[in-house]
């Protein structure tokens, strides 16, 4: 089973507390990604998660399902779009 990233393309990181506003990883839990076993990765995802709350939790939990189910986050999926026109 792969365990798809939880980076929905918000890929900004607060200066202070180095977590990324999308997902709520840390750059070196960003960097070790691709390394997890797939119970790492979930464990990952449950400690990010965790550092979120109301409307980012609410955004993240969206935009990740929509990625595992089509392969893009809704911003990704904006993006591209926005290439083709």
């Amino acid at each position: 089973m792969t365990i798809p990233s939880p980076c929905i393309s918000v890929c900004v990181t607060d200066p202070d507390s180095d977590l990324c506003y999308g997902c709520a990883r840390t750059t070196p839990e960003i960097a070790k990604w691709s390394k997890y076993t797939d119970e790492e990765k979930k464990e990952a995802i449950e400690i990010s998660r965790s550092r979120m709350d109301g409307w980012q939790l609410e955004a993240f939990d969206k935009a990740y399902k929509q990625k595992i189910e089509t392969g893009l986050s809704p911003i990704k999926k904006q993006k591209l779009q926005n290439k083709e026109e």
